[in-house]
């Protein structure tokens, strides 16, 4: 792994999501360190002496390619009194710090894999999905949640990959079901059209579940990415091996 480095960035843009989660473009001073998809890093706002101590900081997955090394792209939700400073604080011009990269939950794609993301919790996978070309040799399934389908913000991202060919598939989740600017198709039991474009039989009811992996054929060397809220990572990684996955082929990223 490429030894960590510091380095000043400047937030070129913040994107208010609502709900309190929002991305923030970061521009930094040289080219990016080399990370591999599913590496995170530490932010700082406030100003580091490089003769002195690191500052009080938090960690993100690093949302952006690494064929990309100009940006880094974060995602957060506010959950505590750190972000919600950085709520207050980031807007566009101001000077923060990172280190990077940091993190073993790497997403290789040297087989059959299974990304299973929860809320902000897909920001872990935007680097690999982003990567994802056409003659990549293996499956990839995505189950990706969120409370509202506003807040499935990797969702971009994904259809444009399936457009382009690549062998992903994608599975959509929807909490907060009231929450959609549509209707619940009652006869199928999966959520009407949405604007964001989603089909509509990869839009689901509810919070994530592995039903839908039954009809995709994955081989016995398929590793199983999980990264979002504990309980989330917690419950379904059990159900995981309850159905026969074995535990080395289950790799974890949970953050609170």
């Amino acid at each position: 792994m490429p030894t960590p480095r510091k380095m000043r960035c400047q937030v070129e843009r913040v994107i208010d999501h609502g709900d309190h989660v929002y991305t923030v473009d970061l521009k930094p001073d040289r080219p990016v360190q080399v990370f591999r998809p599913g590496q995170f890093l530490h932010l700082a706002v406030d100003e580091y002496d490089p003769t002195g101590f690191w500052p009080e900081s938090r960690v993100f997955s690093i949302a952006s390619s690494p064929v990309d090394r100009s940006k880094l792209t974060i995602i957060y939700s506010v959950k505590g009194q750190y972000t919600s400073r950085m709520e207050k604080e980031l807007c566009v011009g101001k000077d923060v710090w990172v280190k990077l990269p940091y993190g073993e939950f790497v997403v290789d794609g040297g087989s059959d894999s299974v990304l299973i993301a929860g809320g902000t919790g897909i920001t872990a996978f935007q680097a690999f999905i982003e990567g994802l070309s056409p003659d990549h040799p293996h499956k990839v399934v995505l189950l990706y949640g969120a409370r509202r389908p506003e807040l499935l913000l990797g969702q971009r991202l994904t259809e444009k990959k399936r457009a382009q060919g690549t062998n992903l598939q994608v599975f959509y989740f929807v909490e907060e079901t009231s929450a959609v600017k549509s209707v619940v198709a009652e006869a199928s039991g999966v959520v009407a059209a949405v604007p964001s474009g989603i089909a509509i039989e990869r839009m689901k009811p509810g919070r994530i579940h592995l039903d839908v992996l039954k009809d995709c054929s994955m081989s016995e060397s398929a590793i199983y990415y999980l990264a979002g809220p504990p309980p989330m990572v917690s419950a379904l990684s059990k159900e995981l091996v309850h159905q026969g996955v074995p535990e080395a082929s289950i790799r974890v990223d949970a953050w609170e």
